[in-house]
């Protein structure tokens, strides 16, 4: 009853919206790699070769995800080799129960990536080109003597205000997800 409790607990934590977003940075955007972690959720240990079967698809489809559910420390692997062939096997196992770390570890990244280019937006003035729609920094644009390299307009003030209190709401949502969420204590 206890490994069916802990099944339960992790099936809650991949339906709630911030572990998704985490887990599909993860699989850089394969939304297949929700269906290997399924696979493996069910059937506890299993090989590649099993996953890409009962998911129809490529064994390097699913080797690929694997190997980045891996990285992240979501998955474990045995290796073994078969007698017959020579050739190395693996038995893949999900260590799920370590999402709460891995998603906490990822979005910690984002709120400091994003308090830098906050503090970027905050410390720079910016020019822009309307017609080429590329952005320069006071420095950049001076090099250039305030004319797109482009296209040769004129360079205008660009106003950062919305872009900084886009990033600050991000950061503040975060943090609060940090906090609040049940799944990330």
């Amino acid at each position: 009853m206890r490994k069916e409790k802990k099944i339960e607990r992790i099936y809650e934590m991949l339906n709630d919206p911030l572990v998704q977003e985490v887990l599909f940075n993860i699989f850089e955007g394969d939304e297949k790699g929700f269906e290997v972690i399924d696979v493996l959720l069910e059937k506890g240990e299993t090989t590649e070769e099993e996953i890409a079967k009962e998911l129809g698809v490529k064994l390097n489809v699913v080797r690929k995800l694997l190997y980045k559910l891996y990285d992240a420390r979501l998955v474990d692997y045995k290796r073994w080799k078969d007698e017959d062939t020579n050739w190395y096997s693996y038995t893949w196992l999900p260590t799920l129960e370590k999402l709460p770390y891995v998603v906490k570890k990822k979005i910690n990244e984002l709120i400091k990536d994003l308090e830098k280019k906050l503090e970027f937006e905050k410390n720079n003035m910016f020019f822009f080109c309307p017609n080429c729609n590329v952005r320069f920094t006071f420095e950049e644009a001076m090099d250039y003597g305030f004319s797109c390299p482009g296209c040769g307009n004129m360079l205008q003030e660009f106003d950062n205000s919305e872009l900084i209190k886009d990033l600050e709401e991000q950061i503040k949502f975060l943090k609060e997800e940090l906090k609040n969420n049940p799944f990330l204590k």
